[in-house]
């Protein structure tokens, strides 16, 4: 996509001729699948996505889930305790409904219903610049009563926030991640993930269970949550611009149209 949001024509044609050539084409992201479905309209797509950096995993377009891992409770309560406690600006967002009270990243196949994909806040952070962007279907909950159950990510905005957050949980939280990667002047924000969910992971057994090896896998991106499966892949891409760790873990440097084309011209 370019800054607007859009995909270019050439990109377009670009997954056409991949289809085309026999070729499996996957949207692996760290969205929800509420902000994906639109590309993976645009794409023409019909099979799983896996989204959330592999959180969710989606069967097809109706949004059927496949597979979730959303926060263990000892990582979500003590993070929503201190949120509510000392005012901090932190979201919840929900993509499957019951959230850790379904099986947590269930066998492939059984389904849990579903995406649900709606996300709460306990509220706007004063120090954090482009609230809507980043959160185009939240709505404010202070007490975050409608959660209900851990949810699939939490993030926290603005600098005084995470660094609250941080201060209080200096060795992060039970079988949970920290995420910063995302930093930009302005718009500060924490994202708090399963220990276990990881692009590469998640595209990693996708591939096993279809008994697709890594060498036969092109996978494209630009930023550092998308390191692991540019090194699971047998080609991993980098498109220009993209940020340092995503450069060194590439093979080439390229754009979409560009490495489709080489892929497929290198196999005759």
């Amino acid at each position: 996509m370019d800054r607007a949001g859009r995909i270019s024509a050439e990109n377009l044609r670009a997954v056409e001729q991949a289809r085309a050539s026999g070729a499996e084409v996957m949207i692996v992201t760290g969205r929800s699948w509420r902000s994906t479905l639109p590309y993976y309209r645009a794409l023409a797509m019909t099979g799983p996505a896996i989204c959330y950096l592999g959180a969710l995993v989606v069967a097809d377009g109706t949004g059927r889930v496949l597979e979730h891992l959303p926060l263990e409770p000892a990582a979500w309560h003590p993070l929503r305790r201190l949120a509510l406690a000392e005012g901090l600006a932190v979201t919840a967002a929900v993509a499957v409904p019951g959230g850790a009270d379904g099986p947590a990243g269930g066998d492939r196949g059984r389904e849990l219903g579903l995406a649900a994909d709606v996300a709460y806040a306990t509220g706007r952070a004063d120090d954090f610049n482009g609230w809507e962007d980043w959160n185009p279907y939240t709505e404010i909950d202070p007490a975050l009563d409608r959660c209900a159950s851990p949810p699939t990510m939490a993030a926290v905005y603005g600098d005084r926030s995470v660094a609250r957050v941080l201060a209080a949980f200096p060795d992060g939280l039970p079988r949970a991640q920290f995420d910063l990667s995302d930093h930009i002047e302005g718009e500060t924000v924490l994202h708090v993930w399963h220990e276990a969910v990881d692009k590469g992971r998640a595209l990693a057994r996708y591939c096993r269970e279809r008994g697709i090896p890594p060498e036969a896998v092109l996978a494209v991106g630009d930023a550092a949550m998308d390191v692991t499966m540019l090194r699971f892949a047998g080609i991993g891409v980098a498109v220009p611009g993209s940020q340092p760790a995503a450069l060194a873990a590439a093979d080439w440097v390229a754009s979409p149209a560009e490495a489709v084309a080489r892929a497929l011209g290198s196999r005759g």
